[in-house]
């Protein structure tokens, strides 16, 4: 069995450490849109400092494939847990913007693997891109997805994405519709005879494209420097929106991360990207709500979230029965409402 060396373990355990605490602050420092120049500037000068004063075999240890991992995918879905079990809906729109951008970032750079493998030379540096880059959009002071989404997603990608999300609905409707039972078959047999690198994409692009066009929609609906005055219950099916397409993305990482670690051992099993892409569906396609049972049955309880959790749950029954109160008497009620819950709760205790 190979041994590790011991300052490889230190390496390691310093950086857990360092994320482990970096990653509560992430949702406490307000986020900035990235309008600071010499916050900008300053963290350019930290970049060039990594670069030129860290030994070379820290920086094939941290700007890896793990190292994106970390500082990309589970920093940023423990505090997008955290920011859907809030009843902030702010926060969730400001990490929706970050998997909006780091999402399309991965798509787009999809096939590096294939162009590094032909070309090292053009990927030699490829990881420190990718981890300064992603560390950009995460960081809250950097705020690069908040600062993508002001200056690109906002003013161009928005209405290609209400266009894009209003067409996929179709073609979904329509699939749902024509490829029954008894056709599904033939579509699962034109996918099967696809390279492994074409099923591959297809899936990732089912899993990206569509909640992509999805979150941007729902962030631009909540955007309240979008110039729309909107009801108290558009604003309520907006955070629910949101909500949704944030906890979406912090259960799809989980299955990312599971089939890009699996395929390299069972990628060639015809049925095995089938699998992926049926386990997306489930996570996104409303009828079967998969992203919140996941996130509800694994996510939270895995995050010590779940009193936080009730606590959401707690206040959207307030708010749905402020809804379902007349204004005349809507105090009046809440708070007998208030004593009916506490003396409930009183002769629980006794």
């Amino acid at each position: 069995m190979r041994q590790i060396p011991a300052d490889k373990i230190m390496l390691y355990g310093i950086t857990v450490i360092v994320a482990v605490a970096m990653t509560p602050w992430l949702h406490k420092i307000p986020r900035t849109k990235g309008r600071y120049v010499p916050v900008q500037l300053a963290y350019l000068a930290f970049v060039v400092g990594m670069l030129g004063l860290v030994p070379e075999w820290v920086q094939d240890e941290l700007f890896s494939p793990a190292g994106v991992l970390l500082v990309g995918t589970l920093m940023p879905m423990y505090s997008s847990i955290v920011a859907a079990v809030s009843t902030d809906a702010d926060d969730d729109l400001a990490w929706l913007q970050f998997w909006v951008a780091s999402s399309a970032f991965n798509f787009a750079t999809e096939f590096m693997d294939e162009i590094t493998a032909q070309l090292p030379q053009a990927g030699e540096h490829w990881y420190e891109f990718e981890f300064f880059f992603t560390l950009w959009l995460v960081f809250p002071l950097t705020d690069g997805s908040g600062f993508m989404y002001e200056y690109i997603t906002k003013p161009f990608l928005t209405p290609v994405a209400q266009k894009l999300k209003t067409q996929l609905e179709g073609y979904v409707g329509i699939i749902l519709t024509v490829v029954n039972t008894s056709y599904l078959w033939i579509v699962w047999f034109c996918f099967v005879r696809l390279p492994e690198e074409q099923r591959r994409f297809l899936v990732v692009g089912l899993g990206t494209v569509y909640p992509i066009a999805s979150s941007i929609v729902a962030i631009s609906s909540g955007d309240s420097k979008n110039g729309t005055n909107t009801s108290e219950n558009q604003k309520k099916k907006t955070s629910e929106a949101a909500r949704f397409w944030l906890v979406y993305w912090a259960t799809y990482s989980i299955l990312f991360i599971a089939m890009d670690y699996l395929e390299n051992f069972v990628g060639h099993i015809i049925g095995f990207y089938s699998l992926c892409a049926m386990a997306t569906l489930y996570l996104f396609l409303p009828m079967f709500q998969g992203a919140d049972v996941i996130f509800r049955r694994v996510l939270v309880p895995l995050s010590g979230q779940y009193e936080n959790l009730l606590l959401h749950d707690a206040y959207l029954v307030r708010i749905g029965m402020e809804e379902s109160i007349p204004e005349q008497h809507r105090e009046r009620v809440l708070a007998k409402a208030s004593d009916l819950f506490k003396a409930s709760s009183s002769k629980k205790n006794t």
